[in-house]
């Protein structure tokens, strides 16, 4: 039952605030009582990710790419016990699952992508088991202009059995794309 809750939670925050700053006139009460006092509103807290103990993350792409390439990351599991990871499409990479990622031009740090553009994903769940001392791999397909880029990646998404709301990054690597 966990795991669905959390599954839920996962699919309602990736989906996009389409008209998150636009604020609503406040309407108010037709018949308004003089005892009537506003209701308390809960605050509402964004979970955060945790970090994994004895888990990494290793980005790789080749080295010089033209056109469309792949990039994949590796978490290498170091714990005991075999490890789950679950991941749902994300609105601002394209709805891409993993791994996310960020694509900085060489020498101005200009993000290339994401584009801040964002899309309706489907809620299917992208799910690799790491075996203990083993690793489990996500892959993806990017398309860049010719430049040199440094890429940042990283799995955003459910661990283990309780799953727990994790993230694991990964140094970046650097690209040339012809």
């Amino acid at each position: 039952m966990n795991k669905v809750l959390s599954l839920l939670l996962l699919g309602v925050l990736s989906l996009p605030a389409a008209h998150a700053q636009t604020a609503l006139p406040e309407i108010s009460p037709v018949n308004p009582s003089p005892s009537s006092q506003p209701l308390p509103v809960p605050a509402q807290t964004v979970p955060t990710p945790i970090l994994l103990d004895k888990v990494g993350a290793t980005l790789s792409a080749s080295r010089t790419v033209s056109g469309e390439f792949t990039l994949s990351l590796a978490l290498t599991n170091n714990q005991a016990a075999a490890l789950e990871f679950s991941t749902g499409r994300d609105s601002e990479q394209n709805c891409a699952a993993a791994p996310l990622v960020r694509v900085l031009q060489v020498g101005t740090r200009v993000v290339v992508y994401p584009t801040g553009d964002k899309r309706i994903c489907t809620q299917e769940q992208q799910m690799k088991t790491a075996p203990a001392s083993g690793s489990a791999t996500f892959t993806r397909t990017l398309t860049l202009p010719a430049g040199e880029y440094m890429i940042e990646g990283w799995f955003q998404g459910f661990a283990g059995k309780a799953g727990q709301l994790v993230k694991v990054s990964a140094q970046p690597v650097r690209i040339s794309v012809k």
